[in-house]
C-alpha cells in the first residue's frame, strides 16, 4: 500500500501522460494536435536546416512546438531568445520513475566545414512518448545554441552547418529530446576554415622593377585549411599546395599586373586579395645599393659572410661586382672575388683588427658605388670558468662565474649539462644544484664567430647525511629454501652514481654470499638459496648492502626449511567398544605448517596448523593406522609410527 501512494503521488506532480505501471494498457493523453507532422508543416519548416543565417538574425524559420506534437511558423519577429523561451515553458520534465538518456555516437571522424551537410547517429534508453522527437544543437564557445536540423522520431540526426560559422574553431553538438527534454552528452566538432590568398612581392612590397626576361619572384601568402589550390590572373594554376607562403617565379617581358584570380580548399572558394605591379624597364639607369645592412653589422675575421644589395637597371656587358672594406679614416680594399650576382661572398683577412670599419659594394661598368654600411669586426670569443670551491647543503643552489671576451652574445656548456645561451653580460652568473661532489669545467662555448677558446674549472662539493640502510621487519621468521620472499627496506643520504643494492645471506660455513635481486622503491626481492645439507632446518643471517658507498643494513636471523623434509609420526593405543571412539594423535616436525596428511583408511584432513594433531577415530574392527602421505608448506614429507585401535565386541 505504502508503494501504490507513493506511485499515485509521484503520478500527480507530473504533466499528464501514458500511465506505464498500470496492469492493463489505457489509452494516452490526447495532444491538442496531430503528432505526426503532416507533409504542408514539414515544407514550412525546411527553413531550420537551412545554413544561411543564425534564428537571431532571421525570420520565418521553424520553432519546434513540443506541446503540439507538429511544428509551428513563427512571426518574422521572432527572436532566438523568444523562440527558446517558448521552447522552455513546454518543455516536458523527465518522469523519475524511468532512467533517460540520449547518447551521441562518435564523429569524431567528421571533417566538416561550414553550410555542410552531416549525420549524427544516437542511442537512447527510457521510454519517450510517442509524441517525442529529437532535433541537434549546435554550441559555440560562448554557449550559445541553436537549432541545425528538423525534428526526427529517431536516429539518425541528418543537420546542417550554418555557413556564417567561424572555421578554425571548436564547437560542440547535442542532442535534445522533446517528450521528456533529455539532453545528450556534448560532442566537440572542429570546422575547416575557408581559404585565403593574398599576393605581393618577398619585402612586401605591391610593385618592382627589371629588366625584360629577368626572374621576379611572387609571394602568395595563405590562410585556413591546408592543402590549398589557387590561379593567377596570368592563368598559372597550383593545386594541392602545403607550402604558406607560397614563392612563384615570372619572367614577363612587359609590364605586368598579376593578381589571384581564385583560391580554394576542402571548404570551397574563399577571399583573394593583393596585387603584384612588375614595371619592365628595357633601358633602364643603373642603380647600385646596400641592402639589409643590419645582417652584416657584426662581422668576423676568418669567416666568409655574404653582402646583400640591389643592382637595378642596365649594366654594360662584363660588369663585376666586388666588396670593399676601410677603417674610418683609410683606403677601401677589395676583400672578395669579382661577381655578377645580387649576393657576394666575401671574408675578413685574418690580420685586420677587431674594431669599427665601413664597408661598400663597387661596380665596374659603370662604375658605381653603394652607400657605405658602419660595421665591426669582432675577436673570437675567449671564455673562463673562474676557479670557485663551493660547499653546499643537501639541495643548496650555488653560482658560478663565466667571463668571455669577443664578440657575443655568448653560449656555454658545463660539464654537467648545464646550458646557458643569449648571454649579453660578462661576467655572468650561473646557477647549479649538483647532488654529489662535481668538478665542474666548460664543454664548449663561444659568441658570435662560434666556438672559440675556453677553460677554467671550480670544485662544488655537497655536504648530505651518512648512507644508511634499515632492513625492515620480516614478514615471516620462516621460509621454505627455494622460495621468492620480498624484504623490506628503507634508506637515508645520498648513493653514488652506479650504486648497487644487494641481498646476502650466509652458506653452511657462515659465510655472506650474495642473492640474485629484484629491487623496487619499497622492497627487494630475493630466492631463498637452500639450507646446508644434511640440515632440514638452519638459521642463517640476511642483511643489506649497498657498493657506493659500502654500507650495510643491520643483520637479522631467518629459519631456512629444506623442501620434503617434513615428518609426521603417529601413535596411540586403545580399546573401545564397537560404535564407540577414541583419538590418535599426531606430531609433526621440520617442514613449513600448515600440514595436510592421509590416514590408511583413507581419512583425509587439509592443512592444519595444530601442532599435535588429536583425530577421533571410530573403528568397527581392530584397525591400526599409518600416514599414507603428508604434504607441508615445504613440500611433501614421510610418516612413522604407527596407532593401533582394538575393538572388544
Amino acid at each position: 500500500m505504502l508503494i501504490c501512494n507513493q506511485v499515485d503521488a509521484q503520478r500527480k506532480t507530473t504533466p499528464p501522460r501514458k500511465t506505464i505501471l498500470a496492469p492493463k494498457k489505457k489509452a494516452a493523453t490526447t495532444p491538442t494536435k496531430p503528432a505526426v507532422t503532416q507533409p504542408d508543416t514539414l515544407r514550412k519548416a525546411a527553413p531550420v536546416a537551412t545554413p544561411a543565417a543564425d534564428t537571431t538574425q532571421n525570420a520565418g524559420q521553424a520553432v519546434v512546438d513540443t506541446t503540439s506534437g507538429g511544428t509551428e511558423v513563427t512571426p518574422d519577429s521572432l527572436t532566438e531568445r523568444a523562440a527558446e523561451e517558448k521552447l522552455a515553458k513546454t518543455e516536458k520534465p523527465a518522469d523519475s520513475l524511468h532512467s533517460y538518456k540520449i547518447t551521441v555516437d562518435d564523429i569524431s571522424y567528421l571533417t566538416v566545414c561550414p553550410g555542410t551537410n552531416i549525420t549524427i547517429p544516437f542511442t537512447t534508453n527510457g521510454p519517450f512518448d510517442d509524441g517525442n522527437t529529437f532535433i541537434a544543437q549546435l554550441i559555440d564557445a560562448s554557449g550559445k545554441t541553436i537549432p541545425i536540423s528538423l525534428p526526427v522520431s529517431k536516429s539518425p540526426v541528418k543537420a546542417v552547418i550554418p555557413s556564417y560559422k567561424i572555421g578554425g574553431e571548436v564547437y560542440r553538438i547535442q542532442i535534445v529530446s522533446s517528450i521528456p527534454v533529455i539532453r545528450s552528452q556534448e560532442v566537440p566538432i572542429r570546422l575547416l576554415q575557408a581559404p585565403a590568398a593574398r599576393i605581393d612581392f618577398m619585402d612586401g612590397t605591391q610593385s618592382t622593377r627589371t629588366m625584360p626576361g629577368q626572374e621576379v619572384q611572387l609571394r602568395v601568402s595563405l590562410t585556413g585549411t591546408a592543402p590549398w589550390s589557387f590561379r593567377l590572373s596570368d592563368s598559372t594554376i597550383v593545386t594541392q599546395t602545403l607550402s604558406n607562403p607560397h614563392y612563384l617565379i615570372v619572367k614577363p617581358t612587359d609590364v605586368k599586373a598579376y593578381k589571384i584570380a581564385g583560391v580554394a580548399n576542402a571548404c570551397g572558394s574563399g577571399t583573394t586579395s593583393g596585387e603584384a605591379i612588375v614595371n619592365v624597364n628595357s633601358n633602364p639607369e643603373p642603380k647600385l645599393e646596400l641592402k639589409e645592412v643590419e645582417k652584416i653589422a657584426k662581422l668576423c675575421s676568418g669567416i666568409p659572410f655574404q653582402v646583400p644589395f640591389n643592382a637595378t637597371g642596365k649594366f654594360k656587358e662584363g660588369n663585376k661586382f666586388v666588396v670593399q672594406i676601410a677603417e674610418r679614416t683609410g683606403a677601401f680594399k677589395t676583400i672578395s672575388p669579382p661577381d655578377s650576382t645580387g649576393y657576394i661572398n666575401a671574408e675578413i683577412p685574418a690580420n685586420y683588427k677587431p674594431g669599427e670599419y665601413k664597408l661598400r659594394v663597387v661596380s665596374s661598368a659603370p662604375y658605381l658605388v653603394t652607400q657605405t654600411a658602419n660595421v665591426s669586426i669582432v675577436s673570437t670569443t675567449v671564455t673562463t670558468l673562474q676557479k670557485d670551491s663551493l660547499r653546499l647543503g643537501e639541495n643548496e643552489t650555488g653560482e658560478l662565474t663565466v667571463k668571455f671576451t669577443g664578440g657575443g652574445p655568448w653560449f656555454v656548456l658545463l660539464s654537467d649539462g648545464t646550458y646557458e645561451n643569449n648571454i649579453q653580460e660578462s661576467p655572468h652568473i650561473i646557477k647549479v644544484k649538483p647532488i654529489y661532489d662535481t668538478n665542474y669545467q666548460i664543454t664548449s662555448a663561444g659568441g658570435l664567430c662560434g666556438v672559440g677558446k675556453f677553460s677554467g674549472s671550480a670544485k662544488v662539493s655537497v655536504k648530505s647525511p651518512p648512507a644508511s640502510i634499515t632492513l625492515e621487519k620480516l614478514p615471516q621468521n620462516m621460509v621454505c629454501a627455494g622460495t621468492t620472499i620480498e624484504i623490506p627496506y628503507k634508506i637515508e643520504g645520498r648513493y653514488n652514481a652506479g650504486n648497487k643494492f644487494t641481498v646476502q645471506m650466509t652458506d653452511k660455513s657462515g659465510r655472506f654470499v650474495s642473492l640474485p635481486t629484484t629491487i623496487t622503491p619499497t622492497t627487494m626481492k630475493v630466492k631463498i638459496s637452500n639450507a646446508a645439507a644434511g640440515d632440514s632446518i638452519k638459521t642463517q643471517k640476511i642483511r643489506i648492502i649497498s657498493s657506493s658507498p659500502a654500507v650495510s643494513s643491520a643483520i637479522e636471523e631467518l629459519d631456512v626449511i629444506s623442501p620434503d623434509q617434513a615428518i609426521g609420526e603417529i601413535s596411540g593405543k586403545g580399546t573401545i567398544t564397537a560404535g564407540r571412539s577414541t583419538r590418535i594423535q599426531l606430531k609433526f616436525k621440520n617442514g613449513l605448517p600448515p600440514w595436510s596428511f592421509t590416514l590408511s583408511d583413507g581419512t583425509a584432513i587439509n592443512g592444519t596448523f595444530l601442532n599435535p594433531y588429536l583425530i577421533s577415530v571410530s573403528p568397527t574392527a581392530t584397525t591400526e593406522y599409518k600416514i599414507s602421505t603428508l604434504k607441508s608448506g615445504c613440500g611433501s614429507g614421510t610418516g612413522k609410527g604407527s596407532a593401533v585401535v582394538t575393538v572388544d565386541n
